[in-house]
């Protein structure tokens, strides 16, 4: 029988295998678009643990339509880890204090030096938190380096690794970045024209018929990062097959 896992007044899910769902646990914590779960598995150090532990032979994370991502208690502290040290350390004393019968406040440092060490662990813990962020950062600038001008949108998300290109322009119509004229074509916005995106013409002359003028939607090197940034995010439209990995596969072309 599983063991009911409570944090704050959110009940956190578990699996057959006893894994926990990431998504309670965003919840828990306030639910910040910043912390969400996809935008933690995106980190390089994230993936690197997953590697690590999965070398067992037992999944360590599994992805479950309609319900959520499911890891193990390795996964639930790392996570909770990145989210900040104060829930981090609240999550180790709830499960702990379930695994040894406790009430989580019994685990609060009996004397001032085990105070000085929870605060050194959580500044060491602040630390790495603020070089993952860095990581992040470094990681969208460097996959912005290979757009390459006149690429369409459906073009530059095809490296990235799930994303449906089928269904990325609808998305960026959504944002207000694209519509589509009488014509039925797509077209760049106001609001996204030169900031994010630009237009390439050309002129289409039919058999017996007046010149057409066609407009290509193109990307511009700050919609190839921000839309790289939505992805790391989690929030572009993904294939159903896609196996919950944030990586770039090739070189956009």
């Amino acid at each position: 029988m599983k063991t009911k896992i409570q944090l704050y007044d959110t009940q956190i899910r578990q699996d057959e295998q006893g894994r926990f769902c990431l998504n309670d646990l965003h919840q828990a914590s306030g639910g910040e678009s910043r912390h969400r779960p996809a935008y933690w598995l995106s980190n390089q150090q994230t993936q690197e643990l997953i590697g690590e532990i999965s070398k067992d032979g037992i999944p360590s994370i599994l992805t479950k339509q309609g319900l959520g991502t499911f890891v193990n208690k390795e996964l639930v502290y790392a996570y909770a880890m990145w989210i900040s040290p104060k829930f981090h350390l609240y999550v180790i004393r709830t499960f702990d204090s379930l695994a040894g019968h406790q009430n989580p406040t019994a685990l609060l440092p009996q004397n001032y030096a085990a105070a000085l060490r929870e605060l050194a662990e959580s500044v060491e813990r602040e630390e790495v938190l603020k070089l993952e962020n860095k990581q992040q950062a470094d990681r969208i600038e460097a996959m912005s380096n290979y757009f390459r001008a006149g690429m369409t949108a459906p073009q530059f998300v095809k490296s990235l690794n799930g994303v449906n290109s089928t269904q990325i322009n609808a998305f960026l119509q959504q944002k207000n970045w694209l519509y589509k004229d009488q014509r039925g074509e797509w077209r760049v916005t106001s609001y996204a024209r030169d900031r994010y995106m630009t237009e390439e013409t050309s002129e289409v002359v039919p058999h017996g018929a007046d010149p057409i003028i066609k407009y290509k939607p193109t990307l511009l090197k700050k919609g190839a990062a921000k839309l790289y940034e939505w992805y790391a995010k989690g929030l572009l439209p993904m294939k159903a097959t896609w196996n919950g990995k944030f990586i770039q596969e090739k070189v956009a072309a």
